[in-house]
């Protein structure tokens, strides 16, 4: 496996100790590996090509909570995976980040064996969702500029409102896996304390799916299962 291939990895922790390991073997399992010390830094930083963030907890004003947060309420970012790497294994701790929108976490000390197969497991699950080199999603004659946060269709410009952007973006950084209201609900009104409403998600999505024209005929909802961008339309 060539060093990089598999994408690229974000390690934000203040321990050089746990860097230097965490880069050494996940560069040879085939990552690209950059590493930030401070959550507050890493909150900066452009993750559209990223694809993992592995955050300590981080004891400092600005947390690794607070990054987890950061990350999640931002749809331009729901591509990225995170896991939270901590000490305190409190079962308060583990809830808040899985309620936050972790997608896993690891109790220091750890078996890197362990921190590698689920490494992998949170890649798999957002595999999908890795932005081009040209910073652009597509599907069909569909393309989504995330730089310029255009959409066009067959090099007509879309005219869509924040939230139906949001959506789309959700929905093609997730193609052919099912997403629930209520998932789509907290990734597009995070900004809210708004308890998950089915009914506005479903009229935006109407709303897309009529400026999508053709394509909106590819976003599927299934009883139980939620809405799905695919091209498996019978």
């Amino acid at each position: 496996m060539t060093a990089g291939t598999l994408g690229k990895i974000l390690i934000v922790d203040g321990d050089e100790n746990i860097v230097d390991l965490l880069q050494v073997n996940l560069d040879c399992e085939g990552y690209t590996v950059t590493a930030c010390g401070s959550a507050e830094a890493a909150s900066h930083i452009d993750l559209s090509d990223t694809r993992l963030v592995i955050s300590d907890a981080m004891d400092q004003q600005f947390s690794g909570l607070d990054l987890l947060r950061v990350i999640k309420e931002d749809p331009m970012k729901a591509h990225v995976g995170f896991i939270l790497c901590t000490s305190d294994d409190s079962r308060g701790l583990v809830i808040e980040a899985l309620d936050g929108g972790a997608d896993d976490y690891v109790i220091k000390p750890f078996s890197l064996r362990e921190l590698v197969a689920r490494v992998k497991s949170v890649i798999r699950r957002h595999g999908i969702a890795v932005c081009a080199p040209g910073k652009t999603l597509s599907f069909k004659s569909l393309v989504i500029d995330l730089v310029n946060r255009k959409v066009t269709d067959d090099g007509m410009i879309l005219s869509l409102s924040k939230t139906e952007y949001a959506i789309l973006v959700l929905l093609m950084k997730n193609i052919d896996s099912y997403l629930t209201r209520a998932e789509i609900h907290k990734h597009v009104w995070s900004d809210t304390d708004d308890t998950p409403n089915d009914r506005i998600v479903d009229t935006n999505i109407s709303r897309l799916r009529k400026k999508l024209g053709e394509i909106g005929s590819n976003i599927v909802n299934r009883l139980g299962f939620g809405y799905i961008l695919t091209n498996d339309i019978n």
